[in-house]
């Protein structure tokens, strides 16, 4: 049985996503407080908050925002809530944005701009950090999406397909010996495969449930696009926009009675890992319910969780605490919550 490792209560408000990195073998949460940004060391259960500058002109700020600045946007700093995070040369970089403006990037200790998109850019929506190649990527998602080499900050970002109104969910990978990106769109409900070198569009298929969130995974040896949606986790295959799986969630093991089934939430975030060499989703839902699924088993196999959190699980992230494999949730509930997949 799954059990909750850590809990901790956010003292900033609520956090709407969060990344997660290594540094000197501390695994540390960054992640935007909405009035800058803050990190979560998790075996010290210690909150520290930073100042992120503005990016941007006031003329700039004005145009986009429909106002000047005020001595509190320049005291508080950027707000962010979409985030994403890496450590360049021992520091940390994050990556992020609001609804409102567009995305940047800071060092975190000192709250410096590193780079940022044009103001013509528009507000933020969904933000991801992957890696390829050895390298790590931020891939924003604005009027249009992009791709920055966050080592790079001279690099201009490379456009990508999608927008803040329409990615659900970001992956990244390797298929057919290639790079690639993956992303979910929630306004057709299609799944995009962008192939990295030749910067184009390899596949677009047509996904059978509403996309909240998108993966990929590893099973015999073949790479395989996870979709979550609805109350269901399902596999598709990017070669041939086949979905294997589309069966329901396993009602026996989370004991639905049909009252409750009606009233079941949806699925909120995803994330794809490993836990004893097995692939697994493990899955937030907008009614604080957290589980866990064997893709290669195709059923639910752990959850939910309790304690659940009280409203909408916002991001999980699957990572390595101390030599086991962990949940990481953030919830509605101002609370932090982390899970040891491995413990029986």
């Amino acid at each position: 049985m799954t059990a909750l490792v850590l809990s901790s209560q956010i003292p900033s408000g609520v956090i709407d996503d969060f990344d997660l990195v290594t540094v000197d073998g501390r695994l540390l949460l960054c992640a935007g407080d909405g009035s800058g940004g803050c990190t979560w060391e998790l075996s010290e259960d210690r909150w520290t908050e930073y100042r992120l500058d503005l990016p941007y002109r006031p003329a700039d700020f004005r145009a986009m925002i429909g106002r000047c600045p005020t001595e509190d946007d320049l005291s508080y700093g950027y707000r962010l809530y979409s985030v994403c995070a890496a450590v360049v040369d021992g520091r940390i970089v994050v990556g992020g944005g609001n609804y409102e403006e567009p995305f940047a990037q800071w060092d975190l200790a000192s709250g410096a701009v590193r780079a940022h998109a044009r103001p013509h850019d528009g507000g933020t929506g969904k933000t991801t950090t992957v890696r390829l190649n050895g390298r790590a990527f931020f891939i924003s998602c604005g009027a249009s999406t992009y791709m920055w080499d966050v080592e790079r900050t001279d690099a201009e970002p490379v456009l990508l397909p999608g927008c803040r109104d329409t990615v659900a969910g970001i992956a990244a990978g390797t298929l057919n010996g290639r790079p690639v990106v993956v992303f979910g769109d929630c306004e057709d409900d299609h799944v995009v495969v962008w192939d990295v070198d030749t910067q184009s569009v390899f596949r677009k298929f047509p996904c059978p449930v509403p996309v909240a969130d998108i993966g990929l995974a590893m099973l015999d040896g073949r790479t395989w696009v996870v979709a979550a949606g609805e109350n269901r986790v399902i596999l598709g295959d990017p070669d041939t926009g086949a979905w294997e799986w589309e069966g329901p969630i396993d009602e026996d093991s989370i004991e639905f009675d049909e009252e409750e089934e009606e009233t079941e939430s949806s699925i909120s975030c995803m994330d794809i890992g490993v836990v004893g060499g097995r692939p697994v989703a493990v899955t937030g839902s907008e009614d604080g319910r957290v589980r866990v699924w064997s893709l290669k088993e195709r059923r639910l196999v752990q959850g939910p969780f309790a304690p659940e959190h009280d409203g909408e699980v916002n991001a999980v992230r699957i990572a390595d605490l101390d030599g086991h494999t962990v949940a990481v949730t953030a919830g509605q509930d101002h609370r932090v919550l982390v899970w040891d997949l491995e413990q029986n």
